[in-house]
């Protein structure tokens, strides 16, 4: 049910024009994203077990959701500076407008005009820390329509948090979904991600893990499916 759930909440995220893949495994443990954009240690500690990753991309940005062995969902994308509908900044813009304006074009134009959604609101906005620099951090309120929810499931309110955070060409969205308001646990987990990710990342087909990124049980056990990673994007 958990992965309905977040799919009717987030079916309006998906970048348009995307082939969906299925990243396959990654002997070094670490999944790497398209265009180099990051690489992230898949052995992270705010995983729990092993995780289920699906991924959409275009010469745009891409996606990468991933669900762990506890039915939690998270949400990467990359989204590239000036080209993306939802990054359309100036290049002399700095890194914190553009984090700025990132926010609240996902919470006005994708979170809050979800066609599953009925409502949503703004319950905190505020520059954080994670470890490794600064970051916009956000935390949206959702309630559902009763009959867009599926069977079984009665609970229409849930909170998302978004963690944003520009370096190179591109800016950086970080989310993750709970069922009750928590934002220093959000704030905590997504900075938590954020210092799992090496960015930029490692091409694909090499396989050599950054021994700072990745541990060794990582590096030993660190696989996902049995499809080998297809996706090509600009």
């Amino acid at each position: 049910m958990r992965h309905q759930l977040t799919g009717l909440i987030l079916s309006a995220l998906l970048l348009g024009g995307c082939a969906s893949r299925a990243p396959g495994p990654q002997d070094t443990g670490l999944y790497h994203s398209p265009a180099r954009a990051y690489s992230l240690a898949l052995d992270s500690a705010v995983f729990r077990g092993a995780v289920t990753l699906t991924e959409q991309c275009d010469a745009k940005g891409g996606t990468l959701n991933v669900w762990d062995s506890s039915n939690r969902f998270f949400r990467i994308d990359y989204l590239k500076i000036g080209q993306h509908p939802m990054a359309d900044a100036p290049s002399f813009a700095s890194e914190r407008t553009i984090d700025e304006q990132v926010l609240s074009n996902y919470l006005r134009e994708i979170l809050g005009k979800a066609e599953n959604v009925r409502s949503s609101e703004s319950m905190l906005r505020e520059f954080v820390d994670t470890g490794r620099g600064d970051a916009m951090f956000g935390v949206v309120s959702l309630n559902m329509k009763d009959d867009k929810l599926p069977e079984g499931v009665t609970a229409a309110s849930y909170y998302y948090g978004l963690l944003v955070f520009t370096k190179g060409d591109f800016v950086y969205v970080l989310q993750h979904r709970v069922d009750t308001y928590q934002p220093d646990r959000l704030k905590q987990i997504l900075s938590g991600l954020r210092q799992d990710m090496l960015v930029p990342g490692v091409l694909r087909g090499i396989q050599v893990a950054n021994p700072a990124q990745a541990s060794e049980q990582m590096k030993a056990e660190g696989k996902t499916s049995q499809d080998a990673i297809v996706a090509k994007c600009g």
